[in-house]
């Protein structure tokens, strides 16, 4: 009789050559160049998940593109304007969960009202195209608002500023019309001239926050008042500003900053 020792080498070893004939298919059949390797998982574990990661490739193989709205059934839904206001939180409730029920989820950023989610989910979210992916596998949508999208981008000009982000962030500047704190159509270079110029008194850093005073946008053009605080190792304060911001739509993607007063006001500060 063999003791539990060799039992439990010859489970360790059938399971490793399960995982490992699992990680050949994802290579062989679905040209899988990673290792798939999961670290500090059970074999058990990693078993299941390698069977969740063949049974995706499987599906999305011969994956089948369908609306939203065919893949809840087409259901019958009452135009916006006639359901009653007191009803409206309801219906919306009943629609958000009528999607996660057939694999659809949805992640509203920013500010939205009953009207504004319903309006969405009907007359945008139903028309959009899914991969028509079964057993657990969800499709999520992040409908934002434009005052989101703005401070969103806000902080994202502030937090390259104070990392000294170089490798793609400087380079960015060159296609959006930029203007100086006064209103002044500047060029790229003299806009990468100032914030290199706040590179030299400020150290790079992690250690800030940006809080948005007021978010306004009007067509292609969305304005940002903040407080920006950045701090030392030991969480302690070391400046502050009140400072403003100018965007438009970006060429690339999303909204760029064409004109802050956040770099003259950090100038100021740290000289």
């Amino acid at each position: 009789m063999q003791d539990n020792d060799s039992l439990d080498e010859m489970r360790w070893r059938i399971q490793e050559s399960l995982i490992q004939a699992k990680r050949d298919k994802l290579r062989d059949e679905y040209d899988m160049q990673a290792s798939y390797t999961a670290p500090g998982l059970p074999p058990e574990a990693e078993i299941e998940w390698l069977d969740s990661v063949l049974e995706f490739e499987r599906q999305f193989e011969n994956v089948k593109i369908i609306t939203v709205r065919e893949r809840i059934g087409d259901p019958p839904l009452r135009p916006l304007d006639e359901i009653p206001l007191y009803a409206l939180e309801q219906a919306v409730t009943d629609l958000l969960d009528l999607l996660a029920e057939n694999g659809v989820g949805v992640d509203f950023l920013g500010d939205f009202d009953d009207i504004a989610a319903y309006r969405y989910l009907t007359e945008e979210l139903l028309d959009e195209e899914i991969d028509d992916l079964r057993g657990g596998w969800m499709s999520v949508f992040t409908p934002s608002t434009p005052e989101y999208d703005v401070q969103m981008w806000v902080e994202n000009f502030v937090m390259d500023l104070f990392t000294q982000e170089r490798d793609y962030f400087l380079s960015g500047l060159d296609k959006q019309p930029l203007f100086n704190r006064q209103g002044e159509p500047i060029t790229a270079v003299q806009f990468r001239n100032q914030i290199k110029a706040v590179w030299k008194h400020l150290p790079a850093t992690n250690r800030f926050s940006v809080e948005p005073i007021t978010i306004q946008v009007e067509g292609e053009e969305g304005t940002v008042t903040a407080v920006i605080t950045w701090r030392n190792d030991k969480n302690e304060t070391i400046g502050q500003v009140e400072s403003t911001f100018r965007l438009q739509p970006s060429p690339y993607t999303g909204w760029d900053v064409v004109q802050t007063s956040l770099l003259d006001d950090l100038l100021a500060m740290l000289r």
